[in-house]
């Protein structure tokens, strides 16, 4: 009796034969070579599919953008400068949390140089920001695009790279900086997105906690939308964080600073708990409201 392949075992499978493809079509980075598992590669071609991304009503209306610090996306983020949109990028591997683009505050002749990794955190370029300064100055992440190694024709990772978008998404979203129905768009050659049923293997479906679908993915030939994309709604469960992220991942640190502190406040009454706001009066309670108002000032005359 065969053994059936589990769906680990199957992204594995996937993964081995997109690297063959892919290791013809990437761009390789100046320090880490092909080496996939360390960075996102840029491919040929990546210029036509930002261009679709871009015509995408979503990404033309939304003022703010998540973007990932993948190399797949350098264009993306030049783009988004050139159209006035402010962009929040992590760092790698969230290890100096996150980077506020802001055209309003960058000379244009450096947009360029902001858009790219190594030079957005120079002085006067880009601008590290907190969560709790995001939070304070009201920034509302409006679309999130990605870069990534496989995705499937149902915009569920199948292969994951290093730029951590999940537990981008979970602590955007525990601070409601994350708008509740932001559009998730990937970005990736041809030969990263697979189709498990041309392969005889069953789909890979979202079912792992804290995992996002994708509503968009894009590639240099084709746009594919998913309808009714899954995405979870609960923010970061510290209880399942694992601790070396705890150790390594400042904004990590600052959340659960902030659950704490928010949590003795409660406690101490310094903040009182959101009361349900009645519901407004009927017609009926209305008119009898109105008779008492008139029968208090006939008695006050």
């Amino acid at each position: 009796m065969v053994n059936p392949i589990s769906a680990d075992e199957h992204r594995k499978l996937i993964w081995a034969r997109v690297y063959q493809e892919l290791l013809h079509h990437a761009i390789p980075d100046s320090r880490f070579n092909l080496d996939f598992m360390s960075f996102t590669p840029d491919f040929r071609g990546s210029s036509a599919a930002i261009d679709s991304l871009i015509a995408l009503p979503c990404y033309q209306s939304a003022q703010v953008l998540l973007v990932t610090p993948d190399n797949s996306l350098e264009q993306l983020r030049l783009r988004a400068l050139v159209d006035a949109k402010k962009v929040l990028v992590a760092t790698y591997r969230l290890r100096r949390g996150f980077i506020l683009l802001d055209p309003g505050r960058i000379s244009e002749t450096k947009f360029g140089l902001a858009a790219c990794l190594d030079g957005m955190e120079k002085p006067g370029i880009g601008r590290a920001v907190t969560l709790a300064q995001m939070r304070d100055e009201g920034l509302q992440v409006d679309v999130c695009a990605i870069g990534g190694l496989v995705f499937n024709a149902q915009g569920v990772t199948v292969w994951e790279g290093h730029n951590l978008f999940e537990v981008q998404y979970a602590i955007l979203q525990d601070m409601k900086i994350l708008q509740p129905k932001a559009p998730v768009i990937a970005l990736a050659h041809a030969c990263q997105v697979v189709d498990e049923a041309q392969l005889g293997i069953d789909t890979i479906r979202p079912n792992k906690p804290g995992e996002v679908q994708y509503d968009f993915v894009v590639t240099p030939e084709k746009v594919l939308e998913i309808n009714e994309a899954i995405k979870p709604t609960g923010g970061i469960d510290f209880d399942t964080v694992d601790p070396d992220g705890m150790k390594n991942i400042p904004p990590l640190q600052e959340l659960r600073g902030i659950r704490m502190m928010e949590k003795i406040m409660l406690q101490e009454g310094f903040v009182q708990k959101e009361e349900k706001k009645p519901d407004a009066p009927s017609a009926d309670e209305q008119m009898g409201i109105s008779i008492v108002e008139k029968l208090m000032q006939s008695y006050k005359a």
